[in-house]
């Protein structure tokens, strides 16, 4: 135990005057009747049974009762050494040896006055062991015990805390000290809380939830070192404005940057709700200037059929998210979209408004395109599965957009885009059958277009056949004494789709599909509608699934692919080269719960011309119980067909031995010779106080990259001091799970 002995005097120097509530994750609640507190549980009244060496009294009037008492009624039992129970006031007075237990709560004293029924009384000197709705335990005592009604105790003198009996690690000492747990809420005075004997904060007022109830205060603070921000010291502030309205108050203190102040305000109504977070730092002295950040989200529903949203993201500069952040979430960010919609939906079609652009995050050292702006974009989309019985399907997806771009080198003009089609479904048991036809109709009218100066308006029409059509086989067989179902399930996919000149066309939202994660049964291989590819082609891919017939769990999955094609490439996206082959790369996968603990999924693309493997990847997880896990991946990519990569990656969360756990990732480019995220960290649970230390490097730029230490203590049932590295490790390790869940089960 001795490392723990530091820890506090750490934690002191950032928490000293400082009170605040219990740290948890909330949820807005619609229901207004949420914000009231329980009414009095009323004690059910009945008769009192009495067991002890000597008993008198006056009946109806008084009983008196001495040496080894014990008395019962429906809902708790008192013993004592010597015992008065008041019939006509329903009130006990008790002394030596006194307990009292009521449900999973027990009280202890020398001395005890209470009237039964309206929980109203005390007891001198007391201890007491406390179980709060949710099954949090708690326990202390204090000089004076007051019972002021159902489930709430005011104490003078007292001491709380979650560790059980015989374990006294830490303890927050009072003045006075209200438990009131039909609100599940604390409020103490004058306190002072000691961790293993070392006193680590003093506060005039203290506040904390007894549960995961949400309660106004201050929230857990939290101390952190960055090499790119310093000693940082966050101490955010809690309202619990309604149930369904909250804000956090955020002021972070950065040794090298400054002082940042963030909000957050959530408000949930029955027709509309949403999310507005604000962070400003006046004075960043590393950047030189200030900067900040908006958000904000907003959902309504104007009727049953008409919906709308607003979303809005603008940060102050290219780096805010690198420089001020450690969450690859957010350091990832390239384009914040600011867009507004309107929905209308119907039986079966719908139609969408919207306005859209985007602030671009550059990176000096790969620039990037910003994206064109949509204004406005008009969506219709219509689709009727239910026509002869379900036989005919008839879809259709249009849209009309006009695209703008402030570079002078992109062109910006208006783009309507039609495709009804209809398709045929035959779908037996044993198979299916989907004949499609569809015309897709694009018309461009463009202000500007500075590749084709004197193409202002093109169209293009293009007739689109297709047959999907597949098998589903099935055979029982058993394997080692377990019974299995294996299927095998072929695939034939045909697309006919006639060639149209469309080099003079601009790029405005489309894209080549990514050439390692290519879709096989698709009509388009561009993403987007700037081109269609001419298609003279067939897919053929076969599946098969090894089930258990026992239990249906899906043991093994093994899948491949290839698309031929019968005619060359001619349309490409700007700046690519056409196909020179007949055929697509060779596409593998195989995944399944190889075991109980084992989960394996891989995949692979090979060449089948230059008879070389193109992409692979191989990964899985390993889970033999809560906090038992390993996460591994491994990735490559040929040079010759995409960015050359070569990556491990290796996350884990292991016991070391009783109530020790150590996690981590590793995150490591071999082409690249860099570490793309680094995370280390140990984990210690003593059952009512956790301990956690986490150090993670994260590559922010293609040239930066930050290094931040979390250090955190949580007690059990009170507060959170230190960082809080939770989201990291949630985000870094899936299937991380908290140390005080594992030890539940």
């Amino acid at each position: 135990m001795v490392p723990f002995r530091l820890l506090p005097l750490t934690i002191a120097l950032t928490v000293t005057g400082i009170c605040w509530a219990e740290d948890t994750s909330v949820t807005l609640k619609a229901d207004p009747s949420l914000a009231s507190p329980s009414g009095k549980s009323q004690v059910r009244q009945g008769p009192v049974f009495f067991d002890a060496d000597n008993l008198n009294g006056v009946q109806q009037d008084h009983i008196i009762a001495e040496g080894n008492v014990t008395a019962r009624t429906p809902e708790e039992t008192f013993k004592a050494d010597w015992l008065r129970y008041d019939a006509k006031q329903d009130e006990v007075h008790a002394k030596g040896h006194v307990e009292m237990q009521k449900g999973s709560d027990l009280f202890e004293c020398d001395e005890l006055h209470l009237k039964v029924t309206e929980r109203l009384g005390e007891a001198t000197p007391a201890r007491f062991a406390l179980t709060a709705k949710k099954g949090q335990p708690g326990r202390g005592d204090a000089k004076t015990l007051f019972f002021e009604g159902p489930n709430k105790y005011r104490m003078e003198s007292a001491r709380f805390t979650t560790c059980p009996v015989n374990n006294d690690d830490w303890y927050l000492r009072t003045s006075m000290l209200n438990l009131d747990y039909d609100r599940s809420i604390g409020t103490a005075k004058n306190i002072r809380l000691e961790y293993m004997g070392v006193p680590i904060m003093y506060a005039p007022t203290f506040d904390f939830a007894l549960d995961d109830n949400r309660k106004s205060g201050f929230l857990s603070p939290s101390m952190g070192v960055s090499n790119t921000r310093g000693l940082e010291v966050i101490t955010p502030w809690y309202w619990n404005i309604a149930p369904n309205q909250d804000a956090t108050f955020t002021p972070r203190y950065m040794s090298q940057r400054g002082l940042q102040l963030g909000t957050e305000y959530r408000y949930l109504e029955p027709g509309y709700s949403g999310t507005a977070v604000v962070e400003a730092l006046p004075d960043d002295r590393v950047y030189g200037s200030g900067r900040y950040r908006e958000y904000l989200n907003h959902v309504q529903q104007f009727s049953p059929r008409l919906s709308g949203t607003l979303h809005f993201e603008s940060v102050s500069d290219d780096t805010y998210f690198t420089d001020l952040s450690s969450l690859v979430s957010q350091t990832s960010q390239q384009n914040l979209p600011r867009e507004g919609t309107l929905t209308y939906t119907s039986d079966w079609w719908n139609a969408t408004g919207r306005v859209q652009s985007f602030q671009t995050l550059q990176d000096p050292a790969a620039p990037i395109t910003p994206p064109y702006r949509r204004m406005p974009q008009i969506l219709f989309n219509a689709n009727r599965n239910d026509l002869l019985d379900g036989l005919l399907h008839l879809n259709l997806t249009s849209e009309a957009v006009h695209f703008d771009n402030t570079l002078s080198s992109e062109a910006v003009g208006n783009r309507l885009y039609a495709y009804p089609s209809l398709e045929m479904n035959f779908e037996r048991s044993y198979g299916f059958i989907r004949p499609k036809i569809g015309v897709s109709y694009t018309q461009y009218n463009l202000s500007r277009n500075p590749a084709y100066p004197d193409t202002q308006s093109i169209t293009r029409t293009l007739p689109i056949v297709s047959l999907d059509s597949g098998l589903y086989l099935d055979r029982e067989m058993d394997w080692h004494g377990t019974p299995y179902v294996q299927t095998l399930e072929p695939r034939l996919y045909y697309v006919r789709i006639p060639y149209r000149d469309q080099t003079a066309i601009p790029i405005f939202d489309s894209a080549a599909s990514d050439p390692l994660q290519p879709q096989l049964y698709t009509e388009n291989q561009f993403i987007g509608i700037d081109r269609i590819n001419e298609a003279n082609q067939i897919t053929l891919g076969v599946t098969s699934r090894f089930m258990e017939t026992n239990s249906g769990l899906e043991r093994l999955q093994v899948s491949l692919g290839q698309r031929y094609y019968f005619n060359g490439q001619q349309v490409t996206m700007p700046g690519t080269v056409a196909r020179s082959t007949n055929s697509s790369n060779l596409l593998g996968q195989i995944s399944g719960q190889i075991t109980d603990r084992l989960r394996l999924n891989s995949g692979f693309q090979f060449d089948t011309h230059a008879n070389q493997l193109a992409q692979s990847s191989i990964g899985g997880t390993y889970r033999a119980g809560p906090g038992k896990l390993v996460n591994a991946d491994l990735r490559y990519t040929n040079p010759l067909y995409g960015t050359e990569l070569k990556q491990i990656d290796l996350s884990w969360q292991w016991p070391i031995k009783s109530k020790w756990y150590s996690m981590g990732r590793f995150n490591y480019s071999v082409y690249g010779h860099q570490l793309v995220e680094g995370l280390a960290g140990i984990e210690y649970n003593a059952g009512c106080w956790t301990v956690r230390g986490v150090m993670q490097k994260l590559v922010t730029t293609s040239q930066t990259s930050t290094t931040t230490f979390f250090l955190q203590l949580e007690l059990q049932g009170l507060t959170r001091l230190g960082p809080n590295p939770l989201d990291i490790l949630k985000n870094s390790i899936p299937g991380y799970t908290k140390s005080d869940e594992i030890e539940r089960h």
